[in-house]
C-alpha cells in the first residue's frame, strides 16, 4: 500500500514564504517518522511537493493525505492572519491560511499535527484494503 503525501506552497523563484518554510520543514520530519511507524504495516509513505502560482495564497501552505486535506483528517477549521513573510515576498498585503484546531491557531502546520493525520490516513487506507 501507498500513502502519497501532497505539500503545496507559493514560490517565487526558490523562494517561499517563513510560514510555508517552517511547514515544509515540519512536513519532512512527518515524512520520516511516518515511514519509520508504517513501514511494520506495509505502508510506503510517498511526499511529493507542488509549487503554486503566486496568485494561489488561499492554496498555498496545505497539506494532502491519502488525497485528503490534513484539516479535514483532523476536523480543523481553516483560518487566515496577516502573514508579513508573504507581503515581502509577494510585494502586497497578503493573508495567509491558518488553521484551528482544539483551541490553538496553527500558522505553520507542526510535525506533530502531520504525524496524527497521516496515522489516520493510514489506519483509512487499511481498512479500505481490507
Amino acid at each position: 500500500m501507498r500513502l502519497d503525501i501532497l505539500w503545496q506552497r507559493v514560490l517565487k523563484g526558490a523562494e517561499t514564504c517563513e510560514r510555508c518554510g517552517e511547514t515544509g520543514e515540519s512536513v519532512r520530519r512527518a515524512v520520516l517518522a511516518l515511514r519509520e511507524a508504517l513501514a511494520p504495516r506495509g505502508i510506503e509513505v510517498v511526499l511529493m511537493e507542488k509549487a503554486l502560482p503566486l496568485f494561489a495564497v488561499t492554496e498555498s501552505n496545505r497539506v494532502f493525505i491519502g488525497g485528503q486535506p490534513l484539516e479535514d483528517l483532523l476536523g480543523a477549521e481553516v483560518g487566515e492572519s496577516h502573514c508579513q513573510s508573504c507581503c515581502d515576498l509577494l510585494g502586497a498585503q497578503t493573508d495567509c491560511r491558518t488553521l484551528r484546531l482544539e483551541g490553538r491557531e496553527y500558522e505553520a502546520l507542526s510535525e506533530e499535527l502531520i504525524v496524527r493525520a497521516g496515522l489516520l490516513a493510514a489506519n483509512r487506507l487499511e481498512a479500505a484494503a481490507q
